[in-house]
């Protein structure tokens, strides 16, 4: 755990360390979620990492299962 400073705008640096293991670099969506008194950051998956999808076996239902989570992510993040 490493912490963070807020700054004035409201901003904070995620940690070089954390960026590189997430594969996350400038301009890359995050979703941000409250609970309670927790701040969870989640990466928003880049469509070039779904790159040939189709390709796989039984990609039909990887897609809706993929489709699944981002509509349940998306509709909590409107909720918070």
């Amino acid at each position: 755990m490493e912490i963070v400073k807020l700054s004035v705008k409201g901003q904070i640096v995620i940690p070089a360390r954390i960026r590189k293991e997430l594969g996350l670099s400038a301009g890359d969506k995050l979703l941000i979620e409250r609970k309670h008194e927790t701040v969870i950051l989640k990466p928003v998956a880049k469509l070039s990492k779904l790159r040939g999808i189709d390709t796989l076996e039984n990609a039909s239902g990887e897609v809706d299962k993929l489709r699944k989570e981002w509509n349940e992510e998306f509709e909590q993040g409107i909720d918070a």
